[in-house]
């Protein structure tokens, strides 16, 4: 039993090591200008030349869904941590009241 929580807490320890460390990390990075593709298409008639300019969209789809999976193990992440932590406030009012 005690091999048991040794574990999870070694494991609680290194995970939220590197969040602190990715958040770190994260505001370091230089930041990336958007710029906006243009692709343009020729069309040649016999007297007269169109010239027709439409913006290339870098994003894809899967960009999104990156971003929403993300965002919902945050949400999940958020709430495992505030159950364990109002679990553990309750045990320490056991003992402290």
């Amino acid at each position: 039993m005690s091999r048991f929580i040794m574990i999870s807490l070694l494991l609680v320890v290194f995970f939220f090591g590197g969040v602190s460390y990715g958040t770190f990390e994260k505001n370091k990075l230089p930041q990336q200008q958007e710029t906006e593709s243009i692709e343009e298409t020729v069309s040649i008639d016999t007297s007269i030349i169109e010239i027709e300019r439409e913006p290339v969209q870098q994003k894809e789809e899967g960009d999104k869904l990156v971003h929403k999976t993300a965002s919902f193990f945050e949400r999940i992440v958020k709430k495992m941590y505030e159950l364990i932590i109002h679990a553990l406030y309750g045990i320490a009012n056991l003992f402290f009241d």
